[in-house]
């Protein structure tokens, strides 16, 4: 027997069943078997395929061809409401689209059981490193941590429904897409852009066939949670996609930043009768400051690394307790003011960072700049420039100045700091001047730089150094998805 646990951390399966429209606001429940392979295959192709033969992954799968057993949590739908933007057919179009999802608890575990699966060592030990590496299930805002898991098959309250089997009334059927026997391996690397143009059979992706599943038939039935009403637990990372019909340049991530945490404190102010949130504010009660940087970062993020900000990472070690998560689920439009084009924002869920599918919370010995590090203090020569005893030295150099914000943050010194002229985008060199490199009333040294930091050991991030660091300035992501400037 072999069992897969998928736990969704930001509790949401987002997955529309093969053939249904989305406005329909059917879900797909329990994730199909289908989808549950072509998850695991591209896992492997991004990631695995030079480690894992392709004739070993044939095998592996084919031995989880075979309809699986579902242990489903508790459960509920929910959904959003949006309309399209009406730059696609004009300012009259009120074309609304329904998102709707399945709920489940953040810390429950959907498990897949495959009784007839016996994997030997090497196929286990390839499953684990699949499913280790595996970001989400369904729609990619349904983050997930997959891993092998031990169960019982007498907990199975979802499964194949067999002739032989009377369903009670407690029961209900539900079509779910499952693999052909034997398993057509070529047909799961089919993309869904060919799929979407109905050139193939309509009914079913190819390789893939309909059978009925049983599930209880008060699966979505809200249970209470002994949980007291009100109340939220507090995280530490809010997540969101940015729209608008042309995103902002990575180079002005300050300016997003900067607009981000505007528009959360006046959000937090409007419920709380003008009040000011210190984790949101980044100052105390008097206005000053607040030291050691454990109130928010709101980092700006390039995803794909195209040039254009498409995601923003709210993020305080502090963590964000009821009222300030209420403040930043209200967010849903970020205006710069006259003049500027404003920016939608559809929040993407809100967790910890070991639950966060992102770069900046990764685990890396070498760290690379992909905004300028602005320095904080004017670099000045110390000592005798006549000759005399004292040699002239440079104080608050860009270099002793990283060492210090590293120090303040509670990181180790780096054994290597190396200078990096530009940026590189996809080949592109972008100099670090041409950013955007001062919040609105601010001021700094204004001088920038980029470094590749490397460590005696992995350290974990966020590593963001410098002026306007809690804005999207000196901002490092991992060397090994960064291009290295010339």
């Amino acid at each position: 027997m072999t069992a897969i646990a998928f736990r969704f951390p930001a509790g949401r399966f987002h997955a529309t069943p093969w053939g249904r429209h989305v406005n329909e606001g059917v879900p797909e429940w329990p994730p199909s078997p289908w989808r549950i392979l072509r998850g695991l295959v591209a896992v492997w192709k991004r990631t695995l395929a030079d480690e894992i033969p392709q004739e070993r992954m044939r095998r592996l799968l084919g031995k989880l061809a075979s309809p699986p057993l579902f242990i489903l949590p508790p459960a509920t739908l929910s959904h959003t409401r949006h309309f399209m933007p009406w730059e696609k057919k004009g300012p009259e179009d009120r074309t609304m689209v329904f998102d709707t999802f399945v709920a489940v608890d953040r810390n429950s575990e959907l498990i897949a059981h495959w009784p007839t699966a016996d994997l030997d060592a090497d196929e286990r030990k390839d499953l684990e490193q699949i499913l280790a590496h595996m970001p989400y299930l369904g729609r990619s805002e349904s983050w997930c941590h997959a891993r092998l898991a031990a169960g019982s098959l007498r907990d199975a309250n979802c499964g194949p429904l067999t002739a032989a089997e009377g369903l009670g009334p407690d029961h209900e059927t539900v079509r779910v897409l499952v693999a052909s026997e034997p398993l057509e391996f070529e047909a799961l690397f089919v993309q869904t852009a060919q799929l979407r143009q109905k050139l193939l059979d309509p009914a079913n992706p190819p390789g893939s066939r309909w059978i009925l599943y049983f599930r209880r038939a008060d699966c979505f039935a809200p249970r209470p949670t002994p949980t007291a009403a009100g109340t939220l637990r507090r995280v530490t990372v809010v997540r969101y996609a940015l729209d608008a019909p042309v995103l902002p340049l990575v180079t002005n991530a300050v300016k997003v930043g900067d607009l981000a945490r505007r528009a959360a404190m006046a959000q937090y102010g409007r419920s709380h009768g003008g009040a000011t949130s210190q984790v949101l504010s980044g100052k105390d009660e008097s206005g000053r400051p607040l030291s050691g940087h454990r109130h928010a970062f709101y980092l700006p993020g390039d995803e794909d690394r195209d040039g254009w900000i498409d995601h923003l990472t709210v993020y305080a070690p502090a963590g964000f307790g009821p009222a300030e998560q209420e403040a930043l689920a209200r967010i849903d439009t970020l205006h710069p003011g006259p003049g500027g084009q404003p920016l939608r924002v559809i929040l993407l869920g809100m967790a910890d960072p070991q639950d966060v599918p992102c770069d900046l919370f990764a685990e890396s010995r070498v760290w690379r700049s992909i905004t300028p590090f602005v320095l904080i203090r004017h670099p000045k020569w110390r000592g005798d420039t006549t000759g005399g005893q004292r040699p002239r030295r440079l104080v608050d150099s860009p270099v002793e100045q990283v060492k210090l914000e590293l120090r303040r943050r509670g990181f180790p010194e780096p054994e290597r700091i190396e200078l990096l002229r530009n940026s590189m985008l996809r080949g592109r060199s972008i100099p670090w001047l041409a950013f955007h490199r001062w919040r609105r009333g601010g001021t700094s040294a204004g001088r920038a730089f980029g470094f590749e930091l490397t460590f005696p050991q992995p350290v974990r991030g966020v590593i963001a150094l410098g002026y306007g660091a809690h804005f999207g300035l000196g901002l490092f992501m991992p060397g090994d998805i960064v291009e290295q400037g010339g």
